[in-house]
């Protein structure tokens, strides 16, 4: 957003003492930005993060409602009581925190589908063997 380079050009300009001198003022931006762009320019130290809602107890409302709510984005609306859509938040929990599954196998044994390790999506297989034993890392071949 073009609003946020301005903003960081200016406080560029602005030395660093006046800025933490200044406990009140009144700001006029002439273009379309948002309290929360400003609030990010001035403390430079904000990062965002995926969210997910979660509505539980969607047995309790109309299907009105549940069908908007359902609608926006990063929603899921659950019903812990009659399980209603729990498949679906797993699914999307592993989608979203982009999680892997990674099945382990013993030399000479089938391999054990029952106990995966986990990993997130862009691991290594450095990073695999630490989680599985430091020396494994020094004997992978």
């Amino acid at each position: 957003m073009i609003t946020v380079d301005i903003l960081n050009f200016l406080l560029f300009l602005t030395p660093n003492w006046l800025l933490s001198e200044i406990h009140n003022a009144e700001v006029i931006l002439r273009e379309d930005s948002s309290i929360d762009d400003f609030i990010d320019v001035v403390q430079g130290n904000r990062q965002y993060i995926k969210c997910l809602f979660v509505y539980n107890k969607i047995d309790t409302i109309n299907i009105e409602d549940v069908d908007r709510i359902a609608k926006q984005k990063n929603n899921v609306v659950i019903s812990c009581a009659w399980d209603l859509n729990l498949d679906y938040l797993l699914d999307r929990s592993w989608e979203d925190l982009d999680l892997l599954r990674i099945y382990t196998k013993k030399k000479g044994f089938a391999p054990d589908f029952v106990d995966p390790m986990i990993c997130r999506n862009g691991s290594t297989v450095e990073t695999f063997c630490l989680m599985v034993h430091q020396e494994m890392r020094k004997n992978f071949k």
